[in-house]
């Protein structure tokens, strides 16, 4: 049996969770075991860590597969899929680990499942090196509902380092295929709108986090409307905050978190400075959803194309677990400036649900 695995280096590339992400959900979309080892190599702490350890529980439930590896710190793991099933799933991380990582690992899979999925996912929901809630909710779904994807979304609670404690809700329909795409030309923004949050803080930091990526944005010439929530310790674990900004009638976004000692003034402007050099850099894609879209144009039905701000070894690095899969599928061209140009032949991976009892 070892023979039928597929072989996945973790040290690959950026070398961390991103590829355990992606083939285990390209593992269980196309039915290839795997055996991933040197998992998040990388990394000051390699191994899983519980945040990993429920995206492969979490998918070990969703296809009733054979796993051997699932353990906190393991940094070998095997993974045999059965089917994909939809059904209600509550998956808990126990800690402020991401709750958008891990429903970034199912969603791909139960877009291709047997039924809808309700899924509830506890963790932190705005916390470092993941994307914020907002921006999942702002910009990434908006991007996957262009190639077909519907993913209906709810913040039931939210939940910062250390402590965690944020819900979320996903309604997960399935799909017959994934669109392609091509995207290319620059986007016209005509209102730049956020969320400024706050919680177990005095109000005055969401205010003051609004305030100054709201006047960094109209400096550069762009109009903005963010909202600001705070939220009592009765509502959150821990204290924590954040600013999400993202294009009105485009989705292009940008983020940043609070921390113990840094101004309320910096978070701000640190998410205004980001979404500038994105939308000023022409390229209709930012340079985060550049590598989160791969995977889904590589299972697509025919040929995408999307320019990007700037390339990162998280694109490359999703490219290359997509081609241990698929096969050569994805190319990259240097633009002018920063910006690359993606270009995928997709598959067209497709389940005929006619069939399903």
């Amino acid at each position: 049996m070892d023979e039928e695995l597929l072989h996945i280096s973790g040290a690959y590339g950026e070398g961390g969770g991103q590829i355990l992400r992606t083939a285990l959900s390209l593992s269980a979309i196309l039915g290839r075991p795997i055996r991933i080892t040197d998992i998040r190599a990388r990394r000051p702490r390699p191994g899983l860590q519980p945040q990993h350890l429920t995206a492969v529980q979490a998918l070990q439930k969703i296809t009733r597969a054979r796993v051997s590896g699932a353990v906190l710190d393991s940094q070998v793991l095997e993974f045999y899929s059965g089917p994909i099933r939809g059904g209600r799933y509550v998956f808990n991380i126990g800690t402020a680990g991401s709750v958008v990582l891990v429903a970034q690992t199912i969603i791909l899979p139960l877009l291709f499942a047997d039924a809808p999925s309700q899924v509830r996912i506890i963790g932190g929901t705005d916390v470092e090196h993941s994307p914020s809630v907002d921006y999942f909710a702002h910009v990434f779904l908006p991007w996957i509902a262009r190639l077909g994807a519907r993913v209906d979304f709810r913040l039931v609670r939210r939940g910062y380092y250390p402590k965690g404690g944020g819900e979320v809700d996903l309604v997960i329909h399935p799909l017959r295929r994934l669109n392609s795409l091509v995207l290319v030309n620059p986007p016209e923004i005509r209102l730049v709108r956020g969320i400024s949050h706050a919680g177990a803080l005095p109000e005055h930091v969401a205010e003051r986090q609004a305030d100054a990526a709201r006047k960094r944005l109209e400096s550069a010439g762009y109009s903005a409307e963010i909202d600001t929530v705070t939220y009592s310790r009765s509502h959150v674990l821990c204290p924590g905050s954040g600013v999400t900004l993202w294009a009105d009638n485009y989705p292009i976004g940008a983020s940043a978190l609070g921390a113990r000692g840094l101004l309320a003034e910096v978070v701000g402007k640190r998410a205004a400075n980001y979404f500038i050099h994105t939308a000023e850099s022409g390229a209709p894609v930012d340079a985060h959803m550049g590598d989160q879209l791969v995977p889904y144009l590589a299972l697509a039905r025919g040929y995408s194309e999307i320019l990007v701000s700037e390339p990162t070894l998280h694109q490359v690095t999703n490219a290359w677990v997509v081609e241990q899969f698929l096969g050569k599928r994805v190319d990259f061209e240097r633009e002018e400036g920063r910006r690359v140009r993606i270009k995928v032949h997709g598959v067209g991976h497709e389940v005929d649900h006619s069939q399903e009892s």
